[in-house]
């Protein structure tokens, strides 16, 4: 499988990163199958650059923008600020959506890389991402 995600929203995904450098940046990525259309950028309500928990009244609002554009979520992104971009144990233990893609960007190193995981009942299995 692969993920569908545009180089403007690997961009945009990587600058998030950046400006909340050193904590984890978190978002939402919204389409529809495996093509992702929009970038939902969110507030971690937890600080730290290992953790991250999404604003509530932020993912409330960006899933009735969703429904209103007749979206649905396709992954969840989130920063990994000073180690490689695989989920951790953490992100795997909070993993409780096997639909979506948990893409992770890393900044060890001051250089980006991002890549994409399939998460289901504690297996974590590496996906393509179809940057077009």
């Amino acid at each position: 499988m692969k993920l569908s995600l545009k180089k403007t929203h690997i961009a945009e995904i990587i600058e998030h990163a950046k400006r909340d450098f050193p904590n984890e940046a978190c978002g939402l990525l919204a389409g529809k199958g495996r093509k992702v259309s929009k970038v939902y950028r969110m507030s971690n309500t937890e600080r730290g650059g290992m953790r991250y928990s999404m604003a509530l009244k932020e993912q409330f609002d960006a899933a009735r923008d969703m429904r209103s554009q007749n979206m649905e979520i396709v992954g969840i992104y989130h920063s990994h600020p000073n180690v490689r971009p695989y989920p951790s144990f953490r992100d795997i233990q909070r993993a409780m959506h096997p639909e979506c893609s948990y893409v992770i960007v890393s900044l060890i190193n001051g250089m980006p890389e991002v890549r994409s995981f399939r998460i289901i009942k504690g297996m974590v299995t590496e996906e393509e991402i179809d940057a077009g």
